[in-house]
């Protein structure tokens, strides 16, 4: 097998622009349909309707919590499957692949190692030459923030995070959050920037802004900056640790008297000083100015405001949002970064399962009901997302019209359906559809009839959630026929690697 294809393949991931390029093959100018903008006009009145509710608050934790469960884990050891069918009409097979990999962790890092293509089993010097690419690319995206892992035991992380969150909060949180925050300061070789950048869910754990008082919620969160300014957590790690905080804050804004309000206009002008991102926290602030409006705290929320024009000002940060002192010079390392900016990195099959890669949109998720799902009470919930396909808020000078034309209508026709079990406030399941695909150019030559994807979770070892399908699909019509493309990706046989010895008699010692 040639080894260029070798290298190639192993790079396959489907983020949310791929479904876009799916279907636009055809780059011909045409205008957007009466439908989309109909659909456009009616969705915007909705939401500009619908204040903050508690499935914000409730999915707020949901999507921070995808990055949680995996920590947990030691080292493991699972299969995959990668399979793309292209048919003609008539179901003739055009092309297509089977692909068979191994993922187990070796020095931290999780490796794929191919096993078979198409039946054929991998040679053992392709074998390990993939294997080596692969391990340059996990360390590249690492960056030069290598942490070496702590000494100590798990449990004695359990156990002193636990004190330290007791002392700080003046309670103690549940056994599965002590883990969480074990996992993150194993990773970080920190218990105090792990508990700081737990600090939405400790505050959740504990009862929320109305139980430990709005003062200390304040004055925790504020920590963040403190780690921040220690050089314990980078611009990223304490960008996205403030979301979930902050939307606390802000619904509970009436609780608070002049002083502590003050206090939180002041995590404001913190983040324009230590120029976080503003995409990530600036539209907690301009919600908060508004409800402070609401609240005849005119003075404060034009305090907020100004606060938060600075941080729009300043919090641009690079043009992906990445942490600029933990980038250097390498382009590629905060590409794939998640919560923790970490020595071992979310494994590479499990961000690419969520390769939808969605961010929390206040005001766009709607409670359809409660089903059973595997077993499983879970609730649905239907999201319709308004920036699913902007790369950022701010307009792309190289974007062309047709471009533009072309993402505003995938936005306006996507909807994403989550299954999610309300305890664990966990996502099962999630599918992506496209309610209508008029507005695509060239239509007189192809008609993209159908795009879908799907992505389920199960707890395959322990209560460890993790992916177990990924499939993308679509249906392309043309003066032939009709053409079905399906690309799907199964993870099975996960199982925890285990060590072990046997002692034997060697006989007299000579």
């Amino acid at each position: 097998m040639p080894r260029g294809f070798m290298t190639q393949a192993h790079r396959l991931s489907l983020p949310s622009h791929t479904l876009r390029a799916l279907s636009c093959g055809a780059l011909l100018v045409s205008t957007p349909s009466a439908a989309v903008a109909q659909r456009e006009a009616s969705t915007e009145t909705t939401r500009a309707a619908q204040p903050t509710n508690e499935i914000d608050l409730f999915m707020e934790r949901v999507l921070d919590n995808r990055e949680a469960s995996w920590r947990r884990l030691g080292d493991f050891i699972l299969r995959e499957t990668e399979t793309l069918a292209f048919e003609a009409p008539l179901g003739i097979p055009l092309s297509g692949f089977r692909h068979e990999y191994d993922w187990f962790v070796r020095d931290d890092v999780v490796v794929r190692s191919p096993v078979r293509f198409d039946g054929v089993e991998i040679d053992e010097e392709t074998r390990l030459e993939y294997e080596a690419d692969w391990l340059r690319d996990e360390r590249r995206r690492g960056g030069r923030r290598d942490r070496r892992r702590r000494r100590m035991s798990r449990r004695d992380t359990e156990d002193n995070v636990g004190l330290a969150i007791e002392r700080s909060w003046g309670a103690s949180v549940g056994e599965s959050l002590r883990e969480r925050v074990a996992a993150d300061a194993d990773l970080l070789g920190d218990d105090l920037a792990a508990i700081a950048l737990n600090t939405g869910a400790i505050l959740d754990d504990l009862g929320g802004v109305d139980a430990v008082g709005f003062a200390t919620a304040v004055a925790q969160t504020r920590l963040l900056y403190v780690m921040l300014d220690t050089e314990r957590l980078s611009v990223t790690e304490v960008g996205r640790a403030l979301r979930r905080p902050l939307a606390s804050l802000v619904e509970q804004l009436a609780l608070a008297d002049q002083a502590e309000l003050d206090g939180f206009v002041e995590l404001a002008q913190l983040g324009g000083e230590f120029e976080l991102d503003r995409r990530m926290v600036a539209p907690y602030f301009d919600r908060a100015a508004r409800r402070l409006e609401e609240l005849g705290r005119d003075d404060t929320a034009a305090a907020l405001d100004e606060a938060r024009g600075a941080l729009a000002v300043t919090g641009a940060g690079m043009p992906d949002g990445s942490d600029r002192s933990a980038a250097g010079d390498d382009p590629d390392v905060s590409e794939d970064d998640r919560l923790v900016d970490s020595s071992r990195l979310e494994p590479r099959f499990i961000s690419e399962s969520y390769f939808m890669d969605f961010t929390f949109e206040s005001g766009n998720y709607y409670l359809v009901g409660r089903e059973t799902l595997a077993g499983r009470e879970v609730v649905k919930i239907e999201y319709y997302p308004t920036n699913l396909f902007d790369d950022d808020d701010e307009p792309d000078e190289d974007e062309s019209e047709l471009e533009a034309r072309i993402d505003r209508g995938f936005n306006k026709t996507s909807l994403v359906t989550l299954w999610i079990d309300p305890e664990a406030e966990q996502i099962v399941k999630y599918t992506f559809d496209n309610t209508g695909l008029d507005f695509l150019p060239g239509r007189w030559l192809v008609r993209i009839d159908g795009l879908a994807a799907s992505m389920e979770m199960g707890q395959p070892i322990g209560d460890v959630w993790l992916p177990l399908r990924v499939t993308v699909s679509g249906l392309a019509t043309t003066a032939l026929g009709g053409f079905d493309i399906m690309f799907t990706r199964e993870f099975s046989e996960y199982r925890e690697a285990e060590t072990g010895a046997r002692m034997i008699d060697a006989g007299v010692v000579r």
